[in-house]
């Protein structure tokens, strides 16, 4: 039953995106604690005088949303200057283990970052995580969104902002180079060559970060697996599919090969994300097959660079091309929290439609209220139609929790040296074994 609720979230989900992009068309741990000024216009003298509060905040946003992160939390503080926000960032594939640590330990903070879909199934059963379904913003949600940080009819987290996984690529060396958008693997495969035989690095990939492997397999899935057989997961759940011997196994074959082509820059393992930026946002590299969070970090160091994107085109001549895609960024709040009302507060004040479209236009995403429709950034425009194509969400959203961390290290090791000394089999043994026994769980 639990599995069957995850598939109807999630198609909801893909309905939803569907509506937003068209409506769209037409128009390393660190910690801070927010800084106060003066209060603002709207400050009340109760909120001036309240007793002093600290809130702490664990979450992986900073990557995706420092800039706002760091504005939010500044223009909170003035409006209630009692109440001041300890932020704690976690990078993405370490965020997991901590939080749960957090929770077991009786240390969590009162304001969390929340993944959507299953992710939040144990959380949620375990009674760590706050019931917002009262808040003001939850109406103002599109369906799908909602859904996907929702559990038996409850909400559990804001979300706030969606994604889609592309290649970005430098548009003045295709142009400079007369390239054209390759609508297959084959004429992927054939442009890559080209480029490399330039001189250029085709594929800048940062694998040494964990979070970093799963991408590429990301962008392949929906088009190999799901967009002919969207119940895949469903079948898993129910024991009538497994990773081994799917479609798995030639992704992963795949995958290899561009690294053994020479398509990526060197030392793949070693190279972290902000290099893999940095090297797309220098030229020297054309492409990266990256999510559109990446824009903004790239802007940041060359904000000269034209960037475009479209969707990684891992089909045969003439098949439909799927894109991947999904809710990004959710925050909730501790269950057993001292200061229920203070974390309702700053949740709320995330959803306000003047902060949201801040969030959207500084970190280029999609937008996930019905009443917020900014002007979206070209690049994201150039995408639009591809998604109006077909999508399907980030694959760790349906899958049960430890499948993500196993298929991390597993691409790692796979990646080391071919799959020679740890063949794909091994890893696809692997995710099947974890899936199996978290599923019964």
């Amino acid at each position: 039953m639990l599995a069957r609720k995850r598939m109807i979230g999630c198609t909801i989900f893909i309905v939803m995106l569907l509506s937003i992009v068209l409506t769209a068309c037409g128009n390393n741990n660190s910690a801070e604690s927010s800084n106060g000024g003066e209060a603002s216009p709207s400050t009340t003298t109760a909120d001036s005088e309240a007793k002093p509060v600290t809130l702490k905040m664990l979450h992986f946003m900073e990557a995706e949303a420092g800039p706002t992160l760091k504005e939010i939390n500044k223009k909170f503080h003035e409006k209630y200057p009692n109440i001041t926000i300890e932020y704690e960032n976690a990078p993405v594939d370490q965020y997991q283990t901590l939080i749960k640590t957090r929770f077991a330990s009786g240390d969590a903070p009162d304001i969390v970052g929340v993944a959507p879909g299953t992710w939040k199934v144990p959380f949620v059963e375990a009674g760590y995580l706050m019931d917002l379904s009262d808040r003001p913003w939850v109406s103002r949600l599109q369906e799908g969104a909602k859904e996907m940080e929702s559990m038996d009819g409850k909400v559990y987290a804001l979300p706030l902002d969606q994604n889609a996984i592309g290649v970005i690529y430098n548009k003045k060396i295709f142009a400079d180079m007369g390239l054209s958008i390759p609508k297959n693997w084959e004429e992927f495969l054939a442009l890559c060559e080209q480029i490399k035989a330039a001189g250029i690095t085709p594929l800048a990939i940062g694998n040494k970060d964990l979070w970093v492997t799963q991408i590429i397999p990301y962008a392949m899935a929906p088009s190999a697996i799901y967009r002919d057989n969207p119940d895949f997961d469903q079948q898993m759940y129910e024991g009538n599919a497994t990773f081994v011997g799917s479609a798995w196994n030639q992704m992963m074959e795949d995958y290899i090969s561009l690294d053994e082509k020479g398509y990526f820059n060197k030392g793949i393992l070693g190279t972290n994300y902000d290099q893999m930026v940095q090297l797309m946002a220098t030229d020297k590299t054309s492409m990266m097959v990256m999510g559109n969070w990446a824009l903004p970090a790239i802007l940041a160091v060359n904000p000269d660079v034209e960037l475009g994107m479209f969707p990684l085109p891992y089909v045969k001549a003439g098949e439909k091309v799927f894109v991947s895609s999904a809710i990004a960024l959710g925050i909730g709040a501790s269950a057993n929290t001292e200061h229920p009302e203070e974390v309702k507060k700053y949740i709320d004040f995330w959803a306000e439609k003047e902060n949201n479209e801040m969030l959207l236009k500084q970190a280029k995403a999609f937008p996930v209220f019905t009443d917020v429709n900014p002007d979206l950034d070209e690049t994201l425009k150039e995408l639009i139609p591809y998604l109006n194509v077909g999508t399907h969400n980030f694959l760790d959203q349906n899958w049960p929790s430890g499948v993500q961390d196993t298929m991390f290290t597993g691409i790692q090791q796979v990646l080391v040296d071919g799959g020679k000394s740890y063949p794909i089999d091994n890893m696809l043994k692997e995710m099947d074994k974890v899936f199996t026994a978290k599923k019964a769980d």
